[in-house]
């Protein structure tokens, strides 16, 4: 009976997120154990919670009607936790956080504010920077990264994933032959940026194609908010969130490239040093911005994929 509420609250998660490794993170277990346990949950019901292929899960009938329950009790689980988390939380006054430069614009800088009329005495420090300077050496608490974390002795939690397009602007393109392929973009400018490698992969829309492209820069920068800018100076090809350029597109002033493939969306996650005490008002933050964007009443749209 207690493995089933462990394996309840696994699958709780998976269907919230959509995806057994995502799920797996979110929670701090390996895809091998996450898979392990919706087996043996499947197993002790008798019954198949998910269809299975490649490329996506989804909930069979037998999924959809035990879903509640699941969800009431990884709420319930999730609710105690941080509730117990947040109670006992160190007096602390002072918190020194790490922000990607791009996030100034967005939901994320809501829930950021959100945490400090939750602590009106807090004295929050925060460093807005692209690049990925090491967090111990800057006297960061915390840092919230996009991309996979490099430091295997820092810990680390998933958030949520950023689309982001490939875009131009139409005078810009029409110096060059349209592309029809994604290897086509490998001889067009480019603007890179500096913590990034040059190199995209694209996912077909139709087919689940992928195809992975390199490319070398005629521009670096180490800001993607610059090299968006530039991107609309005709200077090149960028790939920013999709939620920075809506507006542009709306409007036409950029255009998104290749339309029939995705680009393959990057990864945000907390960063933190393995010291850091879990009763500290930085794992109050951390479970902050996890549950606003990974929580049942998540506000994330924004940095889905929305066109």
């Amino acid at each position: 009976m207690i493995e089933d509420i462990r394996y309840l609250i696994v699958f709780a998660k998976i269907a919230e997120i959509g995806s057994i490794s995502k799920g797996a993170r979110a929670i701090g277990l390996s895809s091998a154990t996450a898979s392990q346990y919706l087996t043996k949950l499947e197993k002790n019901l008798g019954c198949a919670l998910f269809y299975r292929n490649t490329r996506k899960i989804t909930l069979t009938h037998d999924g959809e009607k035990l879903l509640e329950t699941a969800k009431s009790i990884l709420e319930t689980y999730e609710q105690g936790i941080n509730g117990f988390k947040n109670s006992a939380i160190i007096g602390s006054k002072k918190l020194n956080i790490s922000i990607p430069a791009i996030f100034i614009h967005g939901e994320f800088m809501k829930h950021i504010t959100d945490f400090i009329k939750d602590f009106p005495d807090l004295i929050l420090n925060i460093t807005y920077d692209d690049e990925k300077n090491d967090i111990v050496f800057e006297n960061i608490d915390v840092a919230f990264r996009i991309g996979e974390p490099l430091d295997s002795s820092l810990k680390f939690k998933y958030l949520f994933d950023l689309p982001r397009s490939i875009v131009a602007t139409k005078s810009f393109l029409s110096t060059y032959k349209e592309p029809k392929i994604p290897h086509d973009l490998e001889g067009v400018s480019w603007i890179g940026l500096s913590m990034r490698p040059h190199s995209r992969i694209l996912k077909n829309h139709t087919n689940g194609e992928e195809i992975k492209i390199s490319y070398h820069p005629n521009i670096c920068v180490n800001n993607v908010e610059a090299s968006y800018q530039l991107a609309k100076l005709d200077a090149g090809l960028a790939a920013p969130p999709n939620y920075l350029i809506k507006n542009d597109i709306i409007r036409g002033d950029i255009v998104r490239v290749l339309p029939d493939w995705e680009l393959q969306p990057l990864h945000v996650y907390a960063i933190w040093p393995s010291n850091l005490p879990i009763n500290s008002i930085a794992y109050a933050l951390i479970n902050k911005i996890y549950s606003s964007f990974s929580g049942k009443n998540a506000k994330y749209h924004i940095y889905r994929n929305e066109y």
